[in-house]
């Protein structure tokens, strides 16, 4: 049999990011008996209008993807030009490397407008993954728009996206079993611990899970942080909490899951809300249970399900909080939940196998 050949393209794919993970994860956990990828990626490069600077390469993240089988293809880009609405790259070699014919199927992992290099691709079917909301690219070789939640693929609808190419297929996350936590190293055996994780990003930073734990912490509470941007640590210090840790960004896994260890309750928090986030997927593989709060996107109201709840203000949360710790039942109901929605919703292998299925479909 004839292997499917499928090409990853994105910017920047090499990094320790969300919407790059989840690219890195699908392409190394396709089956290698049944298809053959390449995956196009390119270093950290300015932007032209404006002042973003997107993740450069992990090592790590190339490593972890050239062992499961996956061929790199490193592209040069000098820029990224987003005062063009294609977001074009500049002084890039990527069409000396590149050559559609070669392949089956293009896998994107986009914002949703059109956009380099994809508005050029014309003849291959392209399988499209967004990861914002309400932008859409009709190109006529899309053969699948994958969303990645209800609330995302309703805004895509409404914006003129066509509901006959759309497919919900949630964030894929590679779960690693660990033992380890930082309780012990900590002294915080016998405290009840909320925390989150989340990436070095002033634009995404939420004031409300601190707010609310400022409101109940006490000498049995503690709240961990992995990740982060500097404004909880400021916000922290000007709290004057007391039991507040945090821990250096990370791409290791082990060390991710030592981090999860250590929590009683996954708290988070984010200014624009999530479509479908990595973070609560993995603290769902725990058995967290969750708080969160509402925001412009709201898909991890989607995700936390019956696993927690989802409040509208910091009081709310706070309550919640309290709930958490007095209210063994309810605590050990939202355990029990967040455990069966990650092995019966979000668990990796049912989702690539999702995307083999997918793949199939297409070359038919």
């Amino acid at each position: 049999m004839n292997k499917i050949k499928v090409a990853f393209i994105k910017f920047g794919g090499m990094a320790n990011g969300g919407t790059e993970k989840y690219l890195q994860t699908i392409s190394s956990y396709l089956p290698k008996d049944e298809f053959e990828v390449d995956f196009y990626y390119c270093d950290s490069a300015p932007y032209i209008g404006a002042d973003f600077v997107h993740l450069d390469t992990d090592q790590s993240r190339v490593e972890y993807t050239k062992s499961h089988g996956v061929n790199l293809i490193k592209v040069n880009v000098g820029a990224k030009d987003v005062t063009k609405p294609t977001h074009d790259w500049v002084d890039t070699n990527f069409w000396e490397l590149f050559d559609e014919s070669k392949y089956d199927i293009i896998q994107t992992g986009r914002a949703g407008h059109p956009e380099y290099p994809f508005y050029l691709i014309k003849n291959t079917p392209i399988v499209d993954s967004i990861h914002l909301a309400g932008m859409v690219d009709n190109n006529s070789n899309i053969a699948k728009t994958v969303l990645i939640s209800e609330d995302q693929k309703s805004k895509w609808i409404a914006a003129g996206g066509d509901p006959s190419r759309a497919v919900i297929i949630p964030v894929p996350v590679e779960i690693v079993g660990s033992d380890e936590s930082y309780r012990e190293e900590f002294g915080w055996e016998d405290k009840f611990v909320f925390g989150m994780h989340q990436r070095d990003d002033y634009n995404i930073f939420s004031p409300m899970p601190l707010e609310a734990y400022d409101e109940i912490e006490s000498d049995d509470t503690a709240f961990l942080i992995l990740g982060g941007s500097s404004n909880y640590r400021k916000q922290a210090k000007d709290l004057g909490l007391k039991n507040v840790r945090f821990l250096d960004t990370t791409s290791n896994i082990s060390l991710i899951h030592k981090f999860l260890n250590t929590l009683d309750v996954y708290a988070h928090g984010r200014s624009d809300g999530e479509q479908c986030s990595s973070a609560i997927i993995e603290g769902l593989s725990h058995s967290l249970p969750m708080i969160s709060h509402t925001a412009p996107s709201m898909g991890q109201l989607e995700q936390i399900g019956n696993a927690g709840k989802v409040v509208n203000n910091y009081s709310e949360y706070a309550d919640v909080m309290r709930s958490m710790i007095d209210d063994k039942k309810y605590y050990g109901e939202c355990v029990i939940n967040a455990s069966k929605r990650y092995n019966e919703v979000y668990n990796v292998k049912a989702i690539i196998e999702r995307y083999c299925e997918l793949y199939r479909e297409v070359i038919k």
